[in-house]
């Protein structure tokens, strides 16, 4: 049970989240939107960077009678479900401005919901369930993804901007009222916010497990931000673009998901992290040699196949190694710190995508991920001290 509660409670934030990386941004593309625009599009999620900064008064306060992590996920999503209703008040074609600010409002409101679910997780899976916990993560967000982006996607294109928009508002409210049936882990200590904060940021095993996932983490940001507006410059309608990323995503967390879990259940987190990574470094070397070979349209699919099993992969075993590192009642803010970093990384990784693609060619995108996750198993192989093994 506990494990479909940390699935829902995923899927619920990236309601949020998907719908800014991956409908709005294949919506404005299909407007006419430069790549160099669409990269940039994906600084809206800075909040994800430095939410770590109000983490610790998630971890302390609450603002209902629910709870703490309840109390801040429930006002969290009932604020985005608000959000996104005024964002269909909007013109795609013509309000980019107002578009942006609404995302950007958006993401923070999400990047808050993050921290109080990933302090649920921590808090509500022993240490033996956390690698399992981590795949159930990874599913919901692409549970979460599929309804707020793909299906997203076909709803504008069958019913237009505004209907699809308030249907996901619907859904996300819907949710919101479903965590009245789920039960708060536990109650937590108070800890001073700033000394909390400064003594997690002079952890040296939080700035080696930053150093780690760095270069993967950019690498395939980059490849991710170009895989749908790729599939947009090729002709693909909003509804097959939705579809293909619908069975993709969720065939990927499904079939590589397990996988993974019991991978990082069996072994010690970093060296799972470098089992992963070159396992799948040489698989984006053929694909990036077979793009011309291919065609366009079987490269792009294959792009999509590969880049979503990478992030299921990645997902769960960085996930994994997050909650190792954290406990206790500093333990939202622990993974935050940790969750905001992999964030500011992947915000540089979008916002380079548009130009790197632009410039090379998509192919180049994806020839990148090989080289960041040579660099990340190399990194993660690096002797270091066995508390960080």
């Amino acid at each position: 049970m506990r494990f479909a509660v940390v699935a829902m409670l995923n899927c619920q934030q990236y309601l949020a989240v998907s719908l800014i990386y991956a409908a709005i941004p294949v919506i404005l593309r299909r407007n006419g939107a430069p790549l160099e625009m669409i990269g940039l599009f994906g600084m809206v999620f800075f909040a994800f960077a430095v939410n770590f900064l109000w983490a610790p008064l998630v971890d302390r306060y609450r603002l209902t009678r629910l709870g703490r992590r309840r109390s801040w996920i429930l006002v969290m999503q009932i604020a985005s479900a608000l959000a996104v209703g005024i964002m269909s008040l909007l013109d795609p074609a013509h309000d980019l401005g107002a578009i942006l600010a609404v995302s950007i409002v958006l993401a923070t409101l999400a990047a808050t919901q993050r921290i109080a679910t990933m302090g649920y997780v921590a808090e509500a899976l022993g240490e033996g369930e956390r690698a399992m916990g981590a795949a159930f993560v990874g599913w919901g967000g692409a549970l979460g993804n599929v309804i707020g982006g793909a299906i997203c996607l076909y709803l504008v294109d069958a019913v237009g901007w505004r209907a699809a928009l308030l249907a996901v508002a619907g859904v996300m409210l819907a949710f919101a009222a479903a965590l009245v049936a789920v039960a708060e882990p536990r109650p937590g200590a108070a800890t001073t916010a700033r000394l909390l904060l400064l003594r997690i940021l002079r952890r040296r095993d939080i700035w080696q497990a930053i150093v780690i996932v760095t270069p993967a983490t950019f690498v395939v940001s980059v490849a991710f931000a170009m895989i749908q507006p790729r599939l947009v410059d090729l002709g693909f309608s909003l509804a097959t673009i939705g579809t293909a990323i619908a069975v993709i995503h969720l065939a990927a967390f499904t079939v590589v998901g397990p996988v993974a879990g019991a991978l990082a259940r069996r072994t010690p987190p970093l060296r799972a992290i470098m089992i992963g990574a070159l396992a799948l470094a040489p698989l984006f070397v053929v694909l990036t040699v077979a793009d011309a070979p291919l065609g366009a349209e079987a490269s792009a699919i294959a792009a999509v196949v590969l880049v979503f099993c990478a992030l299921a992969a990645q997902t769960i075993a960085f996930t994994s190694f997050f909650l190792g590192l954290a406990g206790g009642d500093e333990a939202a803010t622990e993974v935050t710190v940790l969750m905001a970093a992999v964030a500011l990384v992947g915000l540089l990784g979008f916002a380079a995508s548009g130009f790197i693609a632009q410039r090379f060619g998509y192919a180049v995108t994806i020839g990148l991920v090989a080289a960041g996750y040579l660099a990340t198993a190399a990194l993660a192989g690096w002797p270091r001290p066995a508390g960080l093994r």
